[in-house]
């Protein structure tokens, strides 16, 4: 018997889940997001404050829900991904994931000896700090973010790599580093989101990106995309106080 939420197991059957990424570290705003529906939360360890005792709490409070946990880490904190494992993720976003070499250190990171070079040890949240339990924990998900023009040059190695669940392509990276900044229209952009898209498609790895400019929900859905992110809490946040303060203006 698996522990594996339910919106977990409809990604790994590649049924798209809509998720938002969350930069204030703030258990409260997980659960607001969880309450609000939505199939993941991405705790951002890349550029938020590094605060692991809120991190924690937010992956406790998506613990027991229908939905699951993903944690972006820093790029080439391998150390960071056996860490987040053991407080309990879900699944590790690695970002800015440039060549095989990089993918293949990420499976390693994550995968426990003699394979791998994850530390080995039951007293951890991830099981449960060694309590023994009928039901089985969840395999990690690792999902590569591909965001420049040397990742999509090695995206058929890159995408080959053993123990890599999933490609998610991060648009403005991508764009600024192809020197196209904010456009998404630019076929050297249009190119290279396409070829990430095919080796996916051809590995049978999940694949994810966010909706932008020109690449709308229903675009990402017809290429096969079923790690959709939809928002992030710092907009939602700024948003809604703007419309509130607008509104009582008038």
């Amino acid at each position: 018997m698996s522990d594996s939420p339910e919106a977990l197991e409809r990604l790994r059957r590649r049924v798209p889940v809509i998720g938002t990424l969350q930069s204030i570290c703030a258990p409260t705003l997980t659960e607001i997001a969880i309450l609000s529906g939505y199939d993941f939360i991405v705790l951002d360890c890349e550029h938020s404050v590094l605060d692991e005792p809120s991190q924690l709490a937010s992956l406790q409070v998506i613990s027991g829900t229908e939905a699951f946990s993903v944690v972006r880490v820093r790029p080439q904190d391998f150390a960071a991904v056996g860490r987040y494992l053991d407080f309990g993720a879900h699944a590790i976003l690695l970002p800015d994931v440039r060549s095989a070499a990089d993918a293949s250190a990420f499976v390693a990171a994550a995968t426990h000896g003699p394979r791998g070079t994850r530390s080995s040890t039951g007293a951890v949240r991830a099981n449960r700090y060694g309590i023994p339990s009928s039901k089985q924990a969840p395999a990690p998900l690792l999902l590569a973010m591909i965001e420049g023009a040397q990742a999509v040059d090695a995206i058929e190695a890159i995408a080959a790599t053993p123990g890599l669940d999933g490609l998610v392509i991060g648009p403005n990276d991508l764009a600024a580093d192809l020197d196209v900044v904010d456009d998404f229209s630019a076929p050297a952009y249009v190119a290279a989101f396409t070829a990430v898209e095919q080796a996916a498609k051809r590995e049978r790895l999940i694949l994810g990106s966010r909706t932008h400019p020109g690449f709308p929900i229903e675009r990402l859905l017809g290429a096969g995309h079923c790690f959709i992110l939809a928002g992030r809490d710092v907009a939602a946040i700024r948003e809604g106080y703007r419309l509130n303060l607008r509104e009582a203006r008038r």
